[in-house]
């Protein structure tokens, strides 16, 4: 299980619905019984690759398992705790986790999921980030944009402010400019 997992499997291309399918078949048959069904399914694998793809699969939901009820974990302590951190509230949902994890059995796969669970959450925080600076600078470049369009507006009408004419179509044009960049 330390392995990376074979490309050329057949069973890793397998879609979720696919895979979940497979797994539920494999649980309920020996493994000759199930690289025979998956045969007449199209799918050519051996005994030893369905194997080794089942032990990894059902690893896998077992940590997506664990990773689902510490998320629900983790709610339900937001509303019933209102005033615990957001930090409190990350740790003791991934005390949660780490435990049920753990039962899984596999303490390297264990480690490389949670790590990448963690990255993932960093990932988020990053982007989280990156957003907010960028709705920042956006909307420091309206207001740069928008000072510039009254500067406009303003010289305009030192041109026109003496022709009525021109003050009236300067107004109309003045309200419509503002509401645009507004």
């Amino acid at each position: 299980m330390n392995r990376k997992p074979n490309p050329n499997n057949p069973l890793n291309t397998l879609s979720e619905d696919q895979a979940a399918e497979v797994g539920e078949y494999v649980r309920t048959h020996t493994l000759a019984k199930t690289v025979a069904w998956l045969a007449s399914q199209g799918v050519k694998t051996r005994a030893t690759a369905l194997s080794d793809w089942y032990s990894r699969w059902s690893l896998q939901q077992q940590l997506r398992a664990a990773e689902l009820r510490a998320d629900r974990f983790r709610h339900w302590l937001a509303e019933s705790f209102p005033k615990l951190s957001q930090r409190e509230l990350d740790r003791r949902a991934n005390v949660v986790f780490q435990t049920e994890a753990m039962q899984a059995g596999d303490a390297k796969t264990y480690l490389a999921f949670a790590a990448a669970r963690h990255k993932s959450k960093m990932e988020k925080a990053k982007l989280d980030q990156r957003e907010r600076a960028m709705n920042r600078d956006r909307e420091k470049w309206l207001a740069a944009q928008r000072t510039k369009i009254e500067a406009g507006l303003d010289a305009l009408y030192l041109e026109v402010k003496d022709n009525a004419e021109a003050r009236e179509l300067f107004q109309k044009f003045k309200a419509v400019a503002t509401k645009a960049t507004t």
